[in-house]
């Protein structure tokens, strides 16, 4: 068992676990961005970008154990 950094930006942080914005994942294997959206609960859409350990990804990038992960979403505002 290992874990998976998560950092989330923008104004998605209120749709992952306890609206925290760091945080965690335990995780028994490598998982691709969108599969662990889908274990968050979060729904891929609401993300426009991914990084893992500090370069730019797809959302079908795989994270390993001990990998940190960027999830950010589109700037809001008029």
């Amino acid at each position: 068992m290992g874990v998976i950094r998560v950092t989330v930006r923008g104004h998605v942080a209120k749709y992952f676990p306890q609206e925290q914005d760091s945080f965690d994942f335990p995780a028994d294997r490598a998982l691709t961005a969108l599969e662990l959206l889908r274990a968050l609960n979060v729904d891929p859409l609401l993300i426009m970008g991914v990084s893992v350990n500090g370069a730019k990804q797809p959302k079908d990038a795989l994270i390993n154990l001990g990998d940190e992960v960027l999830f950010f979403s589109p700037p809001a505002g008029g």
